[in-house]
């Protein structure tokens, strides 16, 4: 226990209760650290056993450029290459290799089914989600610069766990215009066409409000639902991950219900178009408008206003009670952390940071191509699949059925 203040008699618990945990995670408004919280045996690994465990399982890495980029490394831009742990130590012991590896967004049951020994150590009930398994929880293996473009989550929560290594976090709210688009196309992500990797400082004008953190293992973070977040390995980084999901999560099943429509009937039949359009993992996962159209029946069934109020006044009405709860449940514990927000000129000396690893290695622009027909496609799709427009259709939706 720890002392609120020299002179208070209200002292702070230092490990969180589960239930009362469970409440902050699904009530926050805004990103949380925890620590001192889970006690996972993977914290104590280091990569020999990592190596030992996993043996000659091949792995499929995502395979990006340390050097400067004009746009994100989107993942259709990636090399991908499958290759064992053992491929993976020996490339991080390069010196100033020329590419990253990331061994990411992989579901744990896909992959690693008969590994016992690593399945049998995802517990997640001491964050009060006791229901929560290996089953669920996803994990990203990747060497320093490995990094995910900035993005949405449209679905659940999510709480990060970070096994090894550090991983930078630059998080904003819902609200910020991070410029976003849906193409490539990923159902339930969002990206951001802004550059975090090797920035470019003119196109951040306008942006702030930037929550940084650096996970260190053991530490615990909590993304809100649909908080942008751009995430960077600073060296070797393993971090395990689990969505919760959250009532919400149906109307935006309507949402990306609506937008698979668009985007599948825009690129059917066209492969090529499908490459510039859709996020590799969508090529064979594209759902069919058929079952778009079941899905958004389902859900907008399943989403039932509450009372007579408008969607937006009960988030409102939402809003205040919870962040009122959350205070008065993390007040009563020190080892959850709300994460600060940046100043001005910290934000600005981060990009500053981040962008000038590349100074000295910039290519020249690659020559602009005069695909009209393509662009319009793609102005047309940014259009329609954009959140608002998605947002009135869904609205239109639950109020006919």
């Amino acid at each position: 226990m720890n002392n609120v203040s020299a002179g208070s008699n209200i002292t702070q618990l230092s490990v969180t209760d589960p239930l009362d945990l469970r409440e902050i995670i699904l009530n926050t408004q805004e990103p949380l650290r925890v620590k001192d919280q889970i006690k996972c045996d993977l914290i104590s690994w280091n990569l020999d056993k990592w190596n030992e465990e996993l043996g000659n399982e091949q792995l499929q890495f995502r395979c990006g450029k340390n050097l400067y980029t004009k746009d994100p490394q989107w993942e259709s831009t990636c090399l991908t290459k499958q290759a064992t742990f053992a491929d993976f130590l020996k490339h991080i012991q390069m010196r100033n290799p020329t590419r990253w590896w990331y061994f990411d967004y992989k579901y744990l049951c896909q992959w690693f089914t008969e590994k016992t020994s690593l399945m049998g150590k995802i517990d997640w009930s001491s964050l009060g989600f006791p229901e929560l398994s290996s089953n669920d929880t996803t994990i990203w293996i990747g060497s320093k610069g490995a990094h995910t473009p900035c993005h949405v989550d449209t679905y659940g929560c999510n709480i990060i766990l970070q096994i090894y290594g550090r991983k930078q976090w630059f998080l904003f709210a819902p609200e910020q215009n991070l410029k976003p688009t849906r193409i490539p196309f990923e159902e339930s992500s969002i990206y951001s066409k802004l550059n975090f990797f090797s920035p470019n400082e003119e196109k951040f004008k306008g942006i702030s409000h930037c929550h940084k953190v650096v996970l260190s293992p053991g530490e615990v973070l909590i993304v809100p639902n649909k908080w942008w977040h751009y995430v960077e390995n600073l060296d070797t980084a393993i971090s395990i991950n689990a969505w919760i999901p959250l009532p919400q999560d149906e109307y935006e099943r309507i949402k990306e219900g609506v937008a698979a429509i668009f985007t599948g009937k825009m690129v059917q039949n066209n492969t090529a178009l499908q490459k510039i359009i859709l996020n590799p993992n969508m090529a064979t996962e594209m759902i069919r408008s058929e079952d778009a159209l079941k899905i958004i029946a389902l859900s907008t069934e399943k989403y039932k206003p509450k009372n007579k109020f408008s969607r937006t006044e009960v988030e409102k009405i939402k809003l205040k009670m919870e962040t009122k709860d959350v205070d008065s449940l993390m007040f009563k514990y020190c080892n959850i952390i709300k994460i600060p927000v940046l100043t001005e000129e910290e934000f600005r000396t981060s990009l500053a940071e981040q962008a000038a690893r590349f100074k000295h290695v910039r290519p020249r622009d690659q020559q602009k191509t005069n695909d009209t027909e393509n662009k319009n496609l793609i102005d047309f799709l940014e259009v329609v699949t954009d959140d608002e427009v998605l947002d009135l259709i869904a609205r239109k939706l639950v109020e006919k059925i």
